[in-house]
């Protein structure tokens, strides 16, 4: 089996008594595009400085195959490490041309390589331009045309899209991870946005407080969180108390089935897109408001005691003060309580 490209091991940050970084640990296969997740302050920008030689661990150890980045008695200084860093800021030279900041650094077959960066980035009609005569999308285009001529082994982007409208952000996100595949290239992005860090990255490392609380593909974190703050993290959970029986648990949600069988009191995992309403007069649950949001109506119900929200398509007939039924699509998680 082929060894990963990146392994950080037992990585520790610190600043004086402040713990960045609490002993994260994962593997990056090569061509893989991986994301850190986490609230501001979390951690996962350290680990991202850390890598490229920006940050210095208190301890751990970042290998890339069977070079190591750092450990116990080596500490490659960060232009040894063949990493290309793409920042929030976009950081292009102010003073050199679009053709200049994407040939900085580059010392072999300079022509050839500006004509696969430019259409590779589709930056044709700009080479001449200076960075002030650019739009924000154009400005990443440059950077991230800078960082992929130098050929890095690995790319790092530090929340890459964040200062771009949403419509282009998610455009130019799309197109770089169809860039990144086509050409086999690994990265690894930090990002606060769960919808940035699912639509781009094949494996998702959810942050919090310095620690890394679980790595999986979309799909396993969506579907299997480990725990109700990994959770927390993805789309809008609500949760709810229950009393689990093998498959199934009783809650004020009605019966519902379990992904994985349990037993006592648990806390219910509810997604509002996973659940479905009925009309049904005998039914304990009356529609409290209904919010049209465009491609979802957003629809809360109320027990008197509890409350719940769902999302349904957006012709929904439902009405305020109906009586319904809640049924879920799909068997849901539970956690201990």
């Amino acid at each position: 089996m082929n060894k990963p490209l990146l392994t950080v091991s037992d990585l520790h940050c610190s600043f004086g008594s402040f713990k960045a970084v609490d002993q994260a640990s994962f593997t990056i296969n090569e061509g893989e595009a991986f994301a850190l997740l986490g609230e501001s302050g979390c951690g996962k920008t350290t680990i991202l400085r850390a890598i490229a030689g920006l940050e210095t661990p208190k301890s751990g150890e970042i290998h890339n195959f069977d070079r190591c980045f750092f450990g116990p008695k080596i500490n490659l200084p960060g232009n040894e490490r063949q990493i290309g860093f793409i920042f929030q800021d976009y950081a292009v030279f102010p003073h050199l041309t679009v053709s200049e900041n994407i040939l900085f650094g580059v010392k072999e077959n300079p022509s050839q390589t500006l004509k696969d960066m430019i259409d590779l980035l589709e930056l044709q009609g700009h080479e001449k331009k200076m960075p002030h005569q650019l739009s924000g999308g154009q400005l990443q285009r440059v950077a991230i045309a800078r960082t992929l001529a130098a050929k890095p082994a690995l790319v790092l982007m530090d929340e890459p899209f964040s200062n771009l409208d949403a419509h282009l952000g998610r455009c130019l996100r799309n197109e770089i991870q169809q860039i990144f595949k086509a050409n086999n290239i690994t990265s690894i992005l930090v990002t606060h946005n769960q919808e940035e860090a699912f639509a781009f990255a094949d494996k998702v490392a959810v942050m919090q407080k310095g620690k890394i609380l679980q790595i999986g593909s979309p799909h396993e974190l969506y579907f299997e969180p480990v725990s109700e703050q990994v959770a927390q993290f993805i789309g809008e959970p609500q949760f709810i108390r229950g009393e689990a029986k093998g498959d199934s648990v009783e809650s004020i949600a009605g019966s519902l089935a379990l992904r994985k069988p349990a037993s006592g009191q648990v806390t219910i995992l509810l997604r509002p897109e996973n659940l479905e309403l009925s009309a049904n007069e005998a039914a304990d649950f009356t529609i409290k408001s209904i919010k049209f949001l465009g491609n979802i109506k957003k629809i809360t119900l109320t027990n008197n005691d509890d409350e719940i929200f769902v999302h349904t398509a957006p012709h929904c007939t439902l009405s305020i003060g109906q009586k319904v039924e809640i049924k879920a699509l799909s068997p849901v998680v539970a956690f201990e309580a």
